[in-house]
């Protein structure tokens, strides 16, 4: 990803230049290409370029038209030649941001609903003396934004919002989330600090910000083809548009091959393309990673298949001594800004960057999203709550039949449970209160009492199919899981997800659900489309590898430092958890009772963290002899009015 970053005023102030300089001067790790800024009255943009197409070379950010308006943009746009019809434009080599300018005085506001891609922007309104903020559909870029007493900043990062504030509150919110495996959805985990939602953009005006969507995920129709063959080619036709959506001319790009359906597709369907295009030459490589030590992770089995099929070895990484240490990750200069992992995390980036070092990769291929939309995980319930919700009763019966003798359930059971899961889908969601860690804080656990689950997909729902109401829920939790949300602490690399592209998930959000997922065969319509590309052995694998050894046994390795680590714990001290109610916990999940391994994983990440974000404050304090406490770092346990407010306002 490239960097985009600036500030609007309010009206009469006036952007310094040696100020949007230094937003920038955290960054510029990420942007190696370049940094570029404008600025224009009460706006200021930047842009640190970091290159992974030929599009992106294009002109320079940020970009102004005759109207004064003014945008930056990370990404890229894959319908332009739609964009320039519509604009009336004859001419090629029209840079990206340009486009986005185009549309916008073509559409206005509505442009962003245009734009099919990856993309984050930014775009300034001269006339109307209005800030927009948008994302894509999928969110594949970040984008972060600020408003402090009607002054907007705006960045790719969060380090942006730390050079003249080195000490950030954190957001309650967030860590109850975060503890507690709820979406994070819009939350930092820094008071004040948001994300553009995927999908939406803000429009600012007069100190007024205002939350729009421009792409919904709940379809409104469903599409019905005479036969599977049809399905099928329009599958095949999308996927293949995906991919080659994301291996256009550029920097050499690197694809995660696991073994698995949905890697190994991406793959093969890339060597195809390439194979048929000689003038994209051969860039694409594979990386693989393998642990021997886990009995259930025998992805090296199949990635090997794959690197036989294509005829080309790739890159190996040995998982199997990647243990957790439980300390602190410290790095020399800067916090990283995310509750993730700890000082593994530095071995593990060392590791990655010393095996793909020599080829300068600036693109990551993944596979996510394959299982979530192609009907991975093998559920009746969307399929038969269609059928109950349009009162084909004897079609939900014999549906019901036959998933009952595959799933080897009476059908009355499915069909209670059919009603169940219907009915709930209607309703709003509410965290329920047994699913909680029971260590969380009273303040944490009465925060997730009142989180609203999946907001913006219970609004307007009555007319929808319970199946696309499923697919909305789905494709929200999905977005949770997208690795370049967490910046790595080594390198720096663009994502592509081929099975987010927003033509692909459109169909798939229409395909019946039957077309998906039938009795006994859970990705029908993938396997059908893509069985003269793909080896025959990735496409009936049985299941996906998974780690089932690894956690809990790392836990009852390192049980002695864990219970050294929390027997003054930070996250107890300012009111995250209940100290003993934790270690009884972990003492319990060690000795056999495996029900809260995530949950532990992710309160211990969460003192390591703040241990992290402690020892650098007091880096800080030492260096310019600040009398500021290591502590101020964190939110006052008191000011839980003050966050509940703020919170609401948000």
């Amino acid at each position: 990803m490239s960097v985009i970053f600036g500030t609007c005023l309010s009206p009469g102030c006036v952007v310094d230049d040696k100020s949007l300089v230094r937003m920038g001067s955290l960054t510029a790790r990420y942007g190696p290409d370049g940094t570029s800024t404008l600025t224009r009255g009460r706006v200021g943009m930047g842009f640190q370029a970091f290159h992974t197409h030929l599009r992106s070379h294009f002109g320079g950010q940020p970009v102004t038209d005759h109207l004064g308006n003014l945008v930056v943009l990370d990404g890229r746009i894959d319908n332009p030649r739609e964009l320039e019809q519509a604009s009336g434009v004859t001419e090629g080599c029209i840079s990206d941001s340009a486009l986005v300018l185009m549309a916008f005085e073509q559409w206005g506001e509505s442009c962003f609903s245009h734009f099919v891609g990856d993309w984050a922007t930014a775009l300034w309104s001269a006339r109307d003396h209005t800030l927009y903020l948008a994302r894509d559909h999928a969110g594949s870029r970040t984008l972060f934004f600020r408003n402090v007493r009607g002054r907007i900043t705006w960045s790719t990062y969060l380090e942006t919002f730390f050079v003249d504030d080195v000490d950030p509150q954190l957001d309650q919110e967030y860590i109850a989330r975060f503890l507690s495996h709820q979406e994070i959805r819009d939350l930092t985990p820094y008071k004040g600090i948001l994300a553009v939602p995927p999908g939406h953009y803000i429009a600012v005006r007069e100190r007024k910000i205002a939350l729009r969507p421009h792409w919904r995920p709940i379809a409104d129709s469903e599409i019905a083809y005479r036969s599977d063959t049809e399905y099928d080619q329009h599958f095949l036709h999308l996927f293949r548009q995906a991919v080659q959506r994301r291996i256009v001319p550029g920097a050499p790009i690197l694809a995660e091959l696991s073994g698995g359906m949905d890697s190994t597709s991406i793959v093969c369907v890339a060597d195809k393309i390439l194979r048929e295009s000689h003038s994209l030459g051969d860039q694409l490589d594979s990386i693989s990673y393998f642990d021997d030590t886990e009995p259930d992770w025998d992805d090296r089995t199949y990635f090997t298949a794959v690197e036989r099929h294509r005829n080309k070895k790739g890159i190996h990484l040995d998982c199997s001594l990647r243990r957790p240490t439980y300390e602190p990750l410290i790095l020399t200069d800067r916090v990283y800004p995310y509750p993730d992992g700890d000082r593994l995390s530095l071995d593990v980036a060392n590791q990655f960057e010393n095996a793909v070092s020599g080829r300068q990769y600036r693109v990551i291929l993944s596979g996510i999203g394959g299982d979530e939309l192609l009907g991975g995980i093998p559920t009746p319930m969307p399929e038969l709550g269609n059928c109950l919700r349009s009162g084909r009763l004897l079609k939900l019966l014999l549906r019901a039949g036959e998933w009952a003798i595959v799933n080897r359930r009476p059908v009355v059971q499915l069909l209670r449970n059919t009603v169940t899961f219907t009915r709930d889908l209607y309703r709003p969601a509410r965290v329920d209160s047994e699913s909680l860690p029971p260590w969380l804080s009273t303040e944490l656990r009465r925060i997730c009492s009142h989180l609203r689950l999946y907001p913006g997909v219970n609004r307007h729902l009555l007319s929808a199919r319970p199946s696309a109401i499923f697919n909305g829920r789905t494709w929200w939790n999905l977005l949770e899981s997208l690795p370049h949300l967490y910046p790595r602490v080594l390198g720096s690399y663009e994502y592509r997800y081929p099975y987010l592209d927003r033509d692909l998930v459109e169909f798939l959000h229409r395909v019946p659900r039957e077309q998906l997922v039938r009795p006994g065969r859970r990705r029908a319509l993938m396997r059908r489309a893509l069985k003269a590309i793909v080896p025959s052995e990735i496409l009936e694998r049985k299941r996906k590898a998974y780690v089932s050894r690894g956690p809990i046994a790392n836990l009852r390795r390192e049980q002695q430092k864990i219970e050294t680590l929390f027997s003054n714990s930070l996250s107890a001290e300012y009111g995250f958890i209940d100290q003993d109610r934790f270690l009884r916990a972990f003492r319990a999940e060690i000795i056999g009772d495996v029900k809260w391994v995530g949950h532990l994983s992710r309160t211990i990440e969460v003192e390591l963290w703040l241990r992290s974000l402690a020892a650098r404050q007091a880096t800080i304090r030492f260096e310019t002899s600040s009398l500021r406490k290591p502590n101020e770092l964190l939110p006052d346990p008191n000011r839980a009015n003050e966050l509940r407010e703020y919170n609401a306002a948000c």
